[in-house]
């Protein structure tokens, strides 16, 4: 406790900061069954004997689950216990995935993959956000979603080479057999979901989490909650570094294919990643508290336009691998800075913990939009466009989205300054929360 005090965390933030690990583990790893079959791909279609387009389809599964869910799901999240629907959402996850090592055929196997949709996206991801927002201070905000998404990277990078040993035991123990090496990564995955899952409900607080029948939101509150403005400037801030997010995965290629980096060195740079993630994570959320919110992701925005651009201007040999590896590495950063800060947000615009969930509902469905379209349009443009023009349509479009961003985040300080909102407002608003509807009234105008 006294460490995590000097660490400038407050009394509530110490309290409950393995909780708040807890709940970031459980983020990471519940998406390790529907997403483990990417790792393991021949042997995945060979034990199920599916074609590529039937693997296809569960991604289009997650993908509808995504558009439909996010909104209904915070609802949820804001009325009943976000302890037992994250212990729920773990545990059922994880059971699914014991389901998973039966004999089933495709359609069997598209009713597990919506399971999963409803289990791990439905109500989970907005009952996390709404988990650190209650868990953590007042002034904890930018620095207690720093640590979330910082320990949900370094669990990330735990579980890949764990999933890899369990991997070759089955294969080693089964005669090389790569079928029984899978089977023995969804154990793997399936018994440290539920794991989690009972670790959240044992360590989460239910005098901090529980909902008190008069603090339910209702259908009304719904409606109110999406005619705030805050809620969709946040959305939109989300939703323009949700672009980066899915554009990520370009760089390397472009660095690989025009610069004529090695694959070696490519790998190099994936690793490098993980390592950034956590630093910038848990930095940038420390920065948000001591310079603030917004003034923060309005710098990361800028950079990452700004550097994005200087890679294009790169020249197209050998001789610009080092300078891009290092320009890459600092657009990472701020993109990882970003990352947590659109949550901390809410709190910057004071809206209210108690509709939380349906606020961060709301945010999801907007901000994760770009599903739908940006894998596309880069796959259209560089193909349709071989060579560097691809990559320059594509970037150009990422860059001009980042600058959109700016843009937003411009607005979004228009707005707090209009409504006398910000950092130290959000702080005192949500100490006087329960006894006042003013946060509602400001979010509203």
């Amino acid at each position: 406790m006294s460490l995590l005090r000097k660490l400038g965390m407050g009394e509530k933030t110490s309290r409950n900061f393995v909780a708040i690990l807890l709940v970031a583990a459980g983020g990471s790893i519940i998406y390790g069954l529907p997403y483990f079959h990417y790792d393991y791909y021949d042997a995945y279609a060979q034990a199920y004997h599916l074609t590529n387009v039937q693997i296809g389809v569960f991604g289009s599964i997650f993908g509808v689950f995504g558009m439909i869910s996010y909104l209904f799901g915070g609802y949820l999240a804001d009325r009943v216990s976000i302890r037992l629907l994250l212990s729920l959402s773990l545990v059922g996850t994880g059971l699914g995935g014991f389901v998973h090592l039966l004999p089933l055929n495709f359609v069997e196997l598209v009713i597990l993959y919506s399971f999963w949709g409803f289990t791990s996206l439905f109500a989970f991801w907005p009952c996390c956000v709404k988990a650190v927002r209650v868990l953590s201070s007042d002034d904890d905000k930018g620095k207690s979603f720093g640590w979330f998404e910082g320990a949900r990277g370094v669990v990330a990078a735990i579980m890949t080479p764990l999933a890899v040993i369990a991997f070759r035991l089955g294969v080693n123990a089964d005669g090389k057999n790569d079928i029984a090496g899978m089977k023995q990564v969804i154990v793997f995955y399936s018994v440290i979901t539920i794991l989690s899952g009972l670790l959240v409900f044992w360590k989460m607080r239910d005098d901090d989490t529980k909902i008190d029948k008069s603090e339910q939101v209702t259908f009304r509150d719904l409606g109110t909650v999406v005619r705030m403005p805050a809620i969709w400037i946040i959305g939109l801030v989300t939703f323009c570094n949700y672009v980066f997010t899915l554009s990520v995965y370009y760089f390397t290629p472009y660095g690989t294919s025009l610069l004529g980096m090695s694959v070696t060195a490519g790998a190099v740079l994936a690793a490098a990643k993980r390592y950034v993630t956590p630093v910038s994570n848990v930095g940038g959320g420390y920065l948000a508290d001591k310079f603030g919110t917004s003034r923060l992701l309005l710098i990361s925005f800028l950079i990452m336009a700004a550097g994005t651009f200087v890679i294009l201007l790169l020249p197209l040999n050998a001789s610009s691998t080092i300078a891009f590896v290092a320009i890459f590495l600092v657009i990472y950063f701020f993109y990882n800075v970003n990352y947590p800060l659109t949550w901390a947000m809410m709190d910057e615009g004071a809206i209210p913990q108690r509709v939380s969930g349906t606020a961060a509902g709301i945010i999801s469905t907007i901000g994760y939009l770009p599903e739908v379209f940006v894998s596309l349009l880069a796959g259209a443009l560089i193909d349709g466009h071989p060579g560097v023009l691809g990559y320059r349509y594509f970037f150009g479009f990422l860059i001009a989205m980042l600058l959109l961003g700016a843009a937003f985040v411009v607005v979004w300080q228009l707005f707090l300054r209009k409504h006398g909102l910000g950092k130290k407002t959000a702080a005192k608003t949500a100490k006087t929360e329960q006894s006042a509807t003013t946060e509602t009234a400001a979010a509203e105008r």
